[in-house]
This record gives structure tokens, C-alpha cells and sequence, in this order.
């Protein structure tokens, strides 16, 4: 299995800092992204911190093979971010999202906590994998739309689960077969709230993956950049 990948992130034009980051390692077969939450301090520190300790905690290509074992890393990670947290962040902490991917033979495995996401392509479209742990996302789920109507605005992106919060949650996990041709995409709320899924599927089609990167990142400032935008993807062929 041949694997092209990509990654890459932009402060965009409203934010002073980026405090988005990624992680493409093809050798290890680990991909990830992170988002430092908004609202609390060293956000940068926290997505940094979240890429680095999946990274280290990878040491090879067979490490991590098993849904369990990514369980265990992910809150691994989790309980790290914390005990930072509370020397720099004080009693608020530090937080990030985490999406993360570990590429095997025939499949993958994904981690998930926040509001980044994650999507798969096989070619004839594509589809959220990954679910949002915002207040708005988890009220419709188990509402229906008409839920949200009355909730305002910014409530509906309040995080309900991230990394780096001393709080107790789950990790979602999930897997996906793959086959040549499938691609997969992980990619930052900024980007998300920026581009349409239609138009991401539509360059995903026409584009390589590091020209598909860059112009889904160009794509969401020329729409405002009003936060920071990253995404990483691999394709198998």
C-alpha cells in the first residue's frame, strides 16, 4: 500500500497566533491534528504538546496496532496535557482537540476528541467519520435540529470534551478498511466552518494531496480566516 500524503497550517488573517498543529509521519503511519482551545491560555502549548507526546508514544510501525492500545495512548496524552496544565494554565488549565489517525496494512484507526474532524473518501464521496464535541452538535444529535433554534450562537461551539481538562470523558475511536483510491482528511474547525463539504469533496477529486492541502487551507482564508486553518490527508493507492 502506497501512501501520499500532506500537511499543512495557516494563522489565517484575524488571529495574532497559530495555535493549530499536525503531525504527518509516514514511516510510523501516524497522522494527527490539533486545535488549542479558545478561551484558554497556552493554546499553542497544548496542541503542540498533544502531536509530540503521539508521536513519542509511537516508537515504530507495528507500535499502537490495536483499538485498545490507541485507547490507551489517547488518554496517555490526555493525563500529560493535564499535569502541564495545572503548572502553567492554573486552576483553568490548557486545552486542545485531537484527531488522530494510525494508518495499518489494509485499515486505520482513529482517535477523537473535539471539534476538528475527520473525513474518508472512496471516490464517489465523502463522509464525516469523526463526531463533534460541541454543545450545538450533541443537542441536535439527540434532539433533532429544531433543538438548537433557541441556543445562542456561541454556546453552540462550546466544547464539551478536549484534551487537557481534568475531567473524566471518553475517547471516540473508530476504524476504517481502505482501499486504493480512498483518501482521508483531518482538518481543524477553521477550516471546517470556513468551506463547504462540496467543495472539499470537489478539490479532494481533482487535486494531488498537497495541492488539495493548499487550496483547501487558500480556500478558507479567501472565505474570511477568521481563525486558524489545518489539514492533513493521505491517500492510498
Amino acid at each position: 500500500m502506497l501512501i501520499t500524503s500532506h500537511g499543512h497550517s495557516d494563522v489565517g488573517f484575524v488571529r495574532e497566533n497559530n495555535e493549530d498543529s499536525f503531525l504527518v509521519d509516514d514511516h510510523k503511519g501516524i497522522y494527527c491534528v490539533a486545535d488549542g482551545v479558545g478561551g484558554l491560555p497556552f493554546g499553542n502549548l497544548a496542541s503542540r504538546m498533544a502531536v509530540k507526546l503521539f508521536s513519542a508514544m509511537v516508537h515504530d510501525s507495528e507500535d499502537c496496532s490495536a483499538a485498545d492500545e490507541l485507547q490507551q495512548l489517547s488518554h496517555r496524552v490526555h493525563h500529560d496535557i493535564v499535569e502541564c496544565g495545572h503548572l502553567v494554565g492554573g486552576d483553568n488549565g490548557i486545552g486542545t482537540t485531537f484527531s488522530a489517525i494510525r494508518l495499518l496494512s489494509d485499515r486505520c484507526l482513529f482517535s477523537h476528541v473535539g471539534d476538528s474532524s475527520i473525513y474518508f473518501s472512496n471516490g464517489s464521496g465523502i463522509k464525516k467519520i469523526s463526531k463533534c464535541h460541541t454543545l450545538g452538535d450533541e443537542l441536535i444529535e439527540k434532539h433533532g435540529p429544531e433543538a438548537a433554534n433557541d441556543m445562542p450562537e456561541h454556546y453552540m461551539h462550546t466544547l464539551t470534551r478536549c484534551m487537557g481538562q481534568d475531567i473524566d470523558f471518553e475517547v471516540d475511536l473508530g476504524d476504517q478498511i481502505l482501499s486504493p483510491g480512498d483518501q482521508l482528511l483531518i482538518c481543524s474547525d477553521g477550516v471546517t466552518n470556513m468551506v463547504e463539504l462540496d467543495e472539499i469533496n470537489q478539490m479532494m477529486s481533482d487535486l494531488e494531496p498537497k495541492d488539495f492541502i493548499h487550496a483547501l487551507i487558500d480556500a478558507a482564508n479567501q472565505n474570511g480566516g477568521v481563525d486558524n486553518s489545518t489539514a492533513v490527508t493521505l491517500k492510498i493507492s
